[in-house]
Parts: C-alpha cells; structure tokens; sequence
C-alpha cells in the first residue's frame, strides 16, 4: 500500500498519453493503479509483482534482477512504492529505460527523504523515517533514492509530491517538497 493520494497523482502524471498507449505497473500490489488506469480509458495495461495479489494474470518478477519483458515495448511505465525496496535499484532503472520505446514516460513514487522530518531524524539519528537496511524482508524500505540518482538517460519532467504531512502529528500541510511526504516523478527516456 502506498501512502494517501499517491496512486492519484502517479496516474495524473501520465496525463497526455493516447489511450491506446501499452503501459506496464511494475509493483502493482493489489491492483489499485491498473484499476485506475482502466477508469481512465486506458486499453492496453500490463502488470508485474513479486507475488499475485490482484487477478491471476500478474506477471511475476523479481525486480532486483533483469526484467521479463521485451525491449522496446511500453510507451509508459508506473512504479509506485517500489524502488525503496530494491537492493539494486540501477539495475531496475536500467531495465526499465530498456523496455520504455523513444520518449517513453516512467513515473514513480519514493518516500521523500529530502522532506524536513526525514533531514531532522537524519541529522540526530543517522536513519531515514521507514527505513532500515538490516530488516529485509522484502517489505521494508532499504535503500533510499535521492533526486540525484535518476539517471543521465532520463529527462527529470515533474516532480510532486502525495500531500504535505506532519508525521508525528499526522497532521496534513501543503503541498511542498519540503513537507511532502512522498515523491512522484516524472521523466523520459532519452535514447
């Protein structure tokens, strides 16, 4: 499960798209982002996960290994929630440029480590809110992703955030990289 009104904006990001554009949901968990996308009119929508939780067609795959789809092949990739979890997330970036066509759109979500709280509790603790590395169990987040690490290949388009969000007071606040609890991003493939 991502974080509160996550999906909605990951999926408000592929705004733009023709309808008939082939889109994959890598980490697509119960199926709530390939329902919305379906609400949306979008006719042409794979998905992928380490386990089936949604309908008896998820295609399973580990993503901290090379993907099993054909290069060339999506005009759109969504990922939300997922590359925290991976021990190898250049390897899935990788991947994911290589099954994106030209000009091809990934959006994906992170939790925003660059948030206030997230730069206090890494300043008096030496850990990121939600994360440690010595717990994986597959559910946890393990490796953080900073802004800086999207890749050359990639054209950084739009970054948002879910929502503005006090943790310990579970509080919500505007919206702002600063407050915002969890990162989209939007970018192209280059090639």
């Amino acid at each position: 499960m991502a974080y509160p009104q996550t999906y909605e904006t990951a999926v408000a990001l592929l705004k733009g798209l023709p309808k008939d554009a082939r889109i994959v949901d890598l980490g697509c968990g119960a199926g709530q982002v390939v329902k919305m996308l379906r609400a949306t009119g979008f006719k042409h929508i794979e998905y992928a996960d380490l386990v089936d939780r949604f309908d008896g067609k998820v295609t399973i795959a580990n993503f901290n290994n090379p993907l099993p789809f054909k290069s060339d092949t999506y005009d759109a990739v969504i990922s939300t929630e997922v590359i925290e979890h991976l021990e190898n997330k250049y390897l899935y970036l990788r991947e994911v440029r290589r099954i994106l066509k030209k000009d091809g759109v990934y959006v994906f979500s992170t939790p925003n480590i660059g948030n206030l709280f997230n730069r206090l509790k890494y300043l008096l603790t030496g850990k990121f809110i939600e994360f440690n590395k010595h717990e994986h169990d597959g559910n946890s987040h393990v490796n953080p992703f900073f802004m800086w690490q999207v890749p050359d290949f990639f054209k950084v388009e739009r970054v948002t955030v879910n929502r503005g969000w006090i943790p310990l007071l579970r509080m919500p606040m505007p919206k702002s990289l600063l407050l915002g609890q969890c990162l989209i991003i939007r970018v192209r493939v280059l090639k």
